[in-house]
């Protein structure tokens, strides 16, 4: 909860440093040095708050630094939009730097062109700016309005007309009642009497106040009061959209409209209908008279189109038979290239006897391992006998030695 608390600040603080720098670029006259010297479209109160498009936004903001820099009389290279990322920032970081401006964020945090590390480099970089370009600023003063007493009156003249009228209405129901409803009119009507707001003018009321009581001594003076001021009274009706008299009028007024237009209206459909009920029964009978001189021709285009479908299809049918036999021919010819090299290789052999020297190179081996295992079979075989004989002699003196102790 915390957490979503620390978060929503920091939104909020980057909301406002936003729309501060905004106000700051336009006391600067971004728009006019700026954004219609390269074609650019003003930016939005909240542009640097979040990456939406990191490379629109990256060099934006690296055109409004190089010109705020400009602004403070520092050499800075015009960025490109194609430039490299990482040697443009570490240039705003060397301009940072020469203003005395601490840098403890890493160059790669401007590459994203938003977020409040590029808030917090701009709103630097406009401040002094501002400040350089001796900015002034005036404290808002707002102008009271003066309270007219005609004001005042006229809305009390509303509501007084409003409460005449029902009340009028209701007189108009009983012509007993007449003089006594025009006496309660009239009393309720004494608002000249009610205390009121002292405003401009207040010594004419005053005066006015007192010569109307002289004069509306009675009821007859007051009745005949009322005659001679009517026609003179001005009234000013505050329509309310939510009032239903309002609306049944307003349907009233629209409905009159409708039956007054609708008359010509009428009369113009009617005309419109009949010419186009003419024009459609032309073109029918037209279509009905190309229908019958096209027929034949239709007939012979479809026989013609039928015929066109059965050559394609043979001819796509030729096609594929083509396309087999080329591919057998290719596969045919491959296969005789295969034989002919290897005819070849097996004539050069031939041809430079290399076989027959192997031929006898290997009789000459095998005639050598021969001789070689023949001799090794006689020595075996002398070594056999010496050793058959050893033994003879051996049984031998054993014998002769039992015989002759």
């Amino acid at each position: 909860m915390q957490q979503d608390e620390g978060q929503e600040k920091s939104q909020q603080l980057q909301n406002f440093q936003s729309d501060d720098l905004l106000e700051k670029l336009k006391l600067l006259n971004y728009e006019k040095h700026l954004l219609k010297e390269f074609k650019l479209k003003p930016l939005s109160r909240f542009y640097f708050v979040k990456a939406t498009n990191p490379g629109e936004q990256f060099y934006m903001f690296t055109l409004i630094c190089w010109w705020l820099c400009k602004k403070l009389g520092k050499d800075m290279e015009r960025p490109q939009e194609y430039d490299d990322p990482n040697t443009v920032a570490a240039n705003i970081i060397k301009m940072l730097g020469e203003i005395d401006v601490p840098v403890d964020f890493q160059p790669n945090k401007l590459i994203r062109g938003a977020g409040p590390i590029c808030l917090s480099v701009l709103d630097v970089l406009s401040t002094q700016a501002c400040k350089v370009a001796q900015v002034g600023y005036q404290k808002l003063h707002i102008a009271q309005e003066e309270e007219f007493l005609g004001d005042y009156l006229e809305d009390n003249a509303e509501i007084i007309l409003e409460k005449l009228e029902d009340e009028q209405n209701a007189a108009a129901l009983s012509d007993d009642s007449d003089m006594e409803l025009e006496a309660h009119n009239f009393r309720q009507l004494n608002w000249l009497n009610r205390p009121q707001k002292k405003s401009i003018g207040d010594v004419n009321l005053d005066e006015r106040k007192t010569e109307l009581d002289a004069r509306m001594s009675d009821h007859q003076e007051w009745h005949l009061e009322l005659e001679r001021v009517l026609p003179q009274l001005k009234v000013f009706v505050k329509a309310d959209a939510r009032d239903w008299r309002t609306h049944i009028s307003q349907m009233e007024t629209l409905q009159a409209n409708i039956l007054e237009i609708s008359d010509t209206a009428e009369a113009q459909l009617k005309k419109l209908h009949s010419e186009f009920t003419f024009d459609l029964e032309k073109i029918e009978s037209r279509e009905k008279h190309l229908n019958n001189e096209l027929k034949p021709l239709i007939q012979q285009f479809k026989e013609l189109s039928i015929e066109l479908s059965t050559i394609q299809s043979a001819q796509n049918q030729l096609q594929e038979d083509m396309e087999k036999q080329t591919t057998e021919l290719n596969e045919v010819m491959m296969e005789q290239e295969l034989k002919k090299e290897e005819m070849e290789r097996r004539g050069q052999a031939m041809s430079d006897g290399s076989s027959v020297q192997q031929i006898r190179k290997a009789i000459a081996k095998l005639k050598e391992d021969i001789a070689q295992l023949n001799l090794e079979v006689a020595l075996l075989v002398h070594a056999h006998d010496q050793d058959i004989m050893v033994r003879q002699l051996q049984q031998n003196q054993t014998t002769d030695l039992a015989n002759n102790p």
